[in-house]
């Protein structure tokens, strides 16, 4: 992989995700320049020296090839988007943000001299778990099955994905990932970060509250954020053609949220309680409950030669240690 000073821009580059691709950047020689449209200072500390910042809206296709043109970006790294929550309650935002600012990134490529666009879409583009039981006699799917999104987000994210191959088709090189349940310490919002929240609870004051779009009887593929960075990292600067335009993402391992949550509670001070509330009420009642398929990740863990450095046990460890630590 020979990087030689590149300069990445990671757009959504200060949130959970983004904050963590600039650090493996970096330590693989390349300079970030992350792009956000409220850049957060707080999660670049330690390496703020060592990037550069810029406010901006992925909307704005002229600031796009701005900074491409005088920051010298030779590849991209496409984070920004409203997730599944904010989706739910603005869809004409999230179809402006997701779609209109992921085909102006896209069009990057036909502007900019770019090796590679890296950007996210998400396992949400596949329907829930007894439609491919249903369909297909099992739960598990790959590339090569139908998606079928089940919410606003997982629609946009589709929708983007044809995006990608018309631009593609006319020579740009762009890749997809379909990230699973992403999570860590950090900037959060969406359903994740309901999660997140509640084991963060658990963690600090005896009892957390898992609400909805999340129930006990959930299945879900958990990625740990440092794991999540480190194969994007390792996909947008991968020097050969890759040779798939979308893949899964994960790390081969799969849980219901019952399971997860006794994992979770393993790792704090004996008597802290995590539960599931209402799944009819809170804001996220307009979302459908999560009941996502296994998402079979094979293909690009082997193209790349990846494995992952945390399983969900000690990840979220990790998370209480960081969370208790924090106060």
């Amino acid at each position: 992989m020979s990087v030689g000073g590149e300069r990445v821009l990671v757009t959504g580059g200060t949130g959970l995700i983004g904050s963590r691709v600039a650090r493996a950047l970096l330590g693989r020689g390349a300079t970030p320049v992350l792009l956000d449209v409220r850049p957060d200072p707080g999660t670049i500390a330690g390496i703020a020296d060592r990037v550069l910042l810029e406010a901006g809206d992925v909307t704005d296709a002229a600031t796009l090839l701005r900074i491409c043109r005088e920051q010298g970006i030779t590849r991209v790294v496409h984070l920004a988007a409203l997730l599944t929550l904010d989706t739910g309650r603005d869809p004409v935002e999230s179809i402006r943000t997701n779609c209109i600012g992921t085909a102006n990134v896209f069009g990057l490529a036909a502007q900019h001299d770019l090796r590679r666009i890296l950007w996210t879409s998400t396992a949400g583009v596949y329907g829930p778990r007894p439609f491919y039981e249903r369909l297909l006699g099992r739960h598990t799917v790959d590339e090569d099955d139908p998606v079928a999104p089940y919410d606003v987000y997982g629609g946009t994210k589709q929708l983007c994905e044809v995006l990608a191959r018309r631009f593609t088709r006319d020579g740009a090189d762009i890749v997809g990932l379909r990230p699973v349940m992403t999570f860590g310490v950090g900037r959060l919002p969406g359903a994740v970060g309901v999660l997140t929240d509640a084991i963060r609870d658990a963690a600090l004051r005896g009892h957390g509250v898992v609400g909805r779009p999340w129930s006990a009887a959930a299945s879900i593929n958990p990625m740990y954020v440092e794991d999540c960075a480190d194969l994007i990292v390792r996909a947008v600067l991968h020097d050969e053609p890759l040779q798939r335009t979308v893949y899964n993402m994960g790390t081969g391992e799969y849980h219901g949220l019952q399971a997860m949550a006794e994992m979770a509670l393993a790792a704090m001070p004996a008597g802290a309680r995590l539960e599931f509330g209402d799944p009819g009420s809170g804001p996220a009642a307009h979302v459908p409950e999560f009941d996502y398929p296994d998402v079979d990740s094979t293909r690009l863990r082997a193209e790349l030669d990846w494995t992952p450095g945390h399983d969900f046990r000690s990840a979220v460890a990790e998370c209480v240690d960081i969370f208790r630590s924090e106060g």
